[in-house]
Parts: structure tokens; C-alpha cells; sequence
């Protein structure tokens, strides 16, 4: 647990740090990227949770997550709609499903500790 959060940290400091500048129409992948890496970490915190993570679901949900978000916002941009705002619900869902779950699941715990 000490690593996830001094990875946290570094990673924090380090964007807010570090210079970096990218172009405008890079602007709805990038945000697509984070918003697959959050899903995916929330996937792994409830995947955690139930014991049942392993590292190989890890790299799949992480690939299978970023190729879903990419792919989208890639044929929105040659079609000219906003198709990636389907990722961004699908994820934002996904995240909210996780976090009630992982809610749900700490609460039994501490229930049957009581």
C-alpha cells in the first residue's frame, strides 16, 4: 500500500513539475487516456478487494480500457461528432459502479468486525 501511495505522490509532483506542452487536437485523447487509467485503477481497487486480482486482468483491463477510449475518440474525430462522450459515461459509470462496490464491500467488513 506504501508504494501505491508514494507512486501517487511522485506522479503528482512530477506533472505539476514538469513542462510538458502538447497540441489542442491531442486534447480529447489525452483526457480519454486518464479517464481509461482511472477506470482502470478502480477497476483493480475492486478487483483487490474481492482477491481476485491477478496480473495479467491488470494489463487486460488497462489495454482493453485505452484501446475502447482511443478507438472511439479516434472515429469521432473522422466522422465529426462527439462519439467519445460515450467512453466518458461509460467510464464515469463504471467508476461510480466501482466505488459503490468497493463502499458496499468495506461496510459488510466492518459490519461482521462489530
Amino acid at each position: 500500500m506504501i508504494y501505491v501511495v508514494v507512486g501517487v505522490i511522485l506522479g503528482i509532483l512530477a506533472g505539476l513539475n514538469l513542462n510538458l506542452v502538447y497540441s489542442t487536437e491531442y486534447a480529447v485523447y489525452i483526457s480519454l487516456a486518464v479517464l481509461a487509467i482511472i477506470n482502470t485503477i478502480f477497476d483493480m481497487l475492486t478487483e483487490n478487494l474481492k482477491g481476485e486480482l491477478t496480473p495479467a486482468k491488470s494489463v487486460i483491463f488497462l489495454a482493453g480500457d485505452l484501446i475502447f477510449a482511443l478507438l472511439l475518440g479516434y472515429v469521432g474525430e473522422q466522422l465529426g461528432l462527439p462519439i467519445y462522450l460515450a467512453a466518458v459515461f461509460a467510464f464515469g459509470n463504471n467508476i461510480y459502479k466501482n466505488l459503490r462496490s468497493m463502499t458496499n464491500f468495506m461496510l459488510e467488513k466492518y459490519n461482521k468486525n462489530k
